[in-house]
């Protein structure tokens, strides 16, 4: 599948990789796909997402503030009701284990301690949900009666999995994501 990728969207793979290691993450996931494309200077379908207010920057904080996959929460409030103060708690998990260390990643020196991470610049593994949005790309080339895999395709990919962060964060955005999707098909075709 990866030798039908053309040259953008190889680099907006490293590019991914490279976000995803830059918001010390363990792995990559479709919201670093995302991040990656909207690295792509001047690629037509990317650029609706820029049209429409999201860009680099602004998906890059939303991702960063663990805002990328809204979904069930701790309800602070349900908490307290019987005892247990959320902020107290968090507080206390990351003085002893570092900031961050509720988001699942940790720093990437801790995991390096625990013996996991891989090297520092070396590549880090997709998540199923990443794995699944590639998988996506390339049959909505072959969909497209494409012989190479564009921005778009991936595009397309991320936005089919509804439920990942990538899609998430792009409804959360203001997208419809069927309307988005027509689009990108549109650009494509």
């Amino acid at each position: 599948m990866f030798e039908r990728f053309t040259a953008d969207l190889r680099r907006a793979v490293v590019l991914a990789q490279e976000e995803a290691r830059m918001l010390d993450s363990a792995t990559t996931g479709p919201e670093h796909l995302l991040l990656g494309l909207l690295g792509l200077p001047g690629d037509a379908a990317v650029a609706l997402l820029a049209e429409g207010g999201l860009d680099l920057p602004t998906a890059r904080e939303a991702v960063r503030g663990g805002h990328a996959a809204p979904g069930p929460e701790l309800d602070a409030e349900a908490l307290d009701t019987i005892g247990i103060d959320l902020d107290a708690v968090r507080e206390k998990v990351e003085a002893v284990f570092g900031v961050g260390a509720l988001s699942g990643a940790g720093s990437a020196a801790g995991r390096r301690r625990r013996g996991g991470g891989g090297l520092p610049g070396g590549h880090l593994p997709f998540t199923p949900e990443a794995k699944k949005s590639l998988e996506l790309s390339l049959r909505e080339a072959l969909a497209l009666k494409s012989r190479v895999i564009l921005p778009g395709h991936l595009l397309l990919g991320l936005l089919r999995l509804e439920e990942a962060p990538a899609a998430r964060l792009v409804h959360a955005r203001g997208f419809e994501l069927a309307d988005l999707r027509g689009r990108v098909r549109a650009t494509l075709a």
